[in-house]
């Protein structure tokens, strides 16, 4: 067991780092708060602005960039982790900061002027394969009731495919209020147990401190939004996300790795299948489109507060559901089962949202201006 996994080196209640961690966190979402509100100002003073397009799901030109001070805050309080274990430090400075951190500059460059689409895939590549080269690929998980599966000389493609995979699904989220960041929340709680239950240090206090980064920002970017994250954030949390399923111990990502995607699954399932649609459609799913499931909803009539809320509670599903597959209290061919939960809850998902399209007499062509205000 290393130190990343050592139960022993969580703060007891009679420590004071039983309080200065837990204040780190809401120190991070308050700083967070304030230099977004800050960055509102300076962006429709720069005119940073992000107009109504294909992409997106609203119709009004928003303040953007927002998520430039979730990165920083983000970033800064994950290096005291590393400074206070000085044996996490390569991991989360090589394996997590630093890579999160060239996909936020990417993203930021994409912001203020669009980068072509092959070389955004081609840093994310090259970002990934760092990232693998660091932390080492996911080279099994552990289902209950079969006991580990091992994916062999896969385990370095698939580890690649899951970073650049992660970071492009929540990049494609960020296209409606409230959307990314409050994934974004939802998944770093899920997390921040999932750790606890492990006795994984380096997931209980960097999902705290990404989660309270996203909750700061959600603050203003709650519908009505008065700024967006763009790529420069939500390219930054798929990629965090990511890499932070390989900073444990192969013995602790094995057992986490499946709860964790069921957690994430409502925001890996909608852009998935968006773009296998496209594909099969024979349209290029690189080019930006309105044909996600969020999309859909809200033209359908949704508000952009509750199709937000209509992820963050399957994904709150997904996560309760992973968290007990970690319980061992629980008979193995239960938990074996459990997987099946986010199966079934994004066949549901699929059905309601196809069946209140047709009832509004939506198709998958845009029959409306670019966006419905939520």
């Amino acid at each position: 067991m290393n130190e990343a996994t050592n139960p022993r080196l969580f703060p007891t209640l009679d420590s004071i780092e039983s309080i200065l961690w837990p204040g780190g966190a809401l120190l991070v979402f308050f700083v967070t708060a304030v230099l977004v509100d800050t960055m509102i100002l300076l962006a429709m003073r720069w005119r940073l602005l992000d107009l109504p397009n294909i992409r997106s799901a609203h119709s009004l030109p928003t303040a953007r960039g927002g998520g430039t001070p979730m990165v920083l805050t983000c970033c800064l309080a994950s290096l005291s982790v590393g400074f206070r274990w000085p044996s996490l430090a390569f991991g989360v400075v090589l394996g997590i900061v630093l890579p999160s951190l060239a996909i936020a500059v990417v993203g930021f460059l994409d912001d203020l002027k669009p980068l072509r689409a092959s070389l955004r895939l081609l840093v994310q590549i090259a970002v990934a394969v760092a990232v693998v080269l660091v932390l080492g690929p996911l080279r099994s998980v552990s289902l209950p009731g079969f006991g580990p599966i091992g994916f062999g000389w896969l385990a370095w493609p698939l580890s690649i495919v899951w970073i650049v995979g992660l970071t492009n699904a929540f990049n494609f989220m960020d296209g409606s209020d409230g959307m990314a960041a409050l994934g974004a929340f939802v998944v770093a709680a899920a997390m921040v147990f999932m750790g606890l239950v492990t006795g994984d240090l380096a997931m209980v206090l960097l999902a705290a401190f990404v989660g309270a980064a996203a909750g700061g920002f959600l603050v203003f970017n709650w519908s009505p939004a008065r700024i967006f994250m763009g790529d420069v954030g939500s390219a930054f949390l798929g990629t965090f996300f990511a890499a932070l399923a390989l900073l444990a111990s192969q013995q602790s990502r094995e057992a986490v790795f499946i709860p964790m995607v069921m957690a994430l699954w409502p925001y890996i399932y909608d852009p998935l299948l968006s773009v296998m649609r496209r594909a099969w459609n024979g349209h290029n799913p690189l080019v930006p489109h309105r044909e996600f499931l969020f999309h859909r909803l809200i033209r359908s009539g949704t508000s952009h507060r509750h199709a937000a809320i209509l992820y963050a509670v399957l994904s709150l599903m997904g996560g309760a559901a992973g968290l007990l597959m970690l319980d061992e209290g629980i008979p193995p061919a239960s938990r074996c089962l459990l997987p099946l939960t986010t199966v079934l809850l994004a066949a549901g998902l699929t059905y309601g949202i196809e069946r209140r399209c047709r009832q509004v007499g939506l198709d998958n062509a845009t029959r409306r201006p670019a966006g419905v205000p939520g």
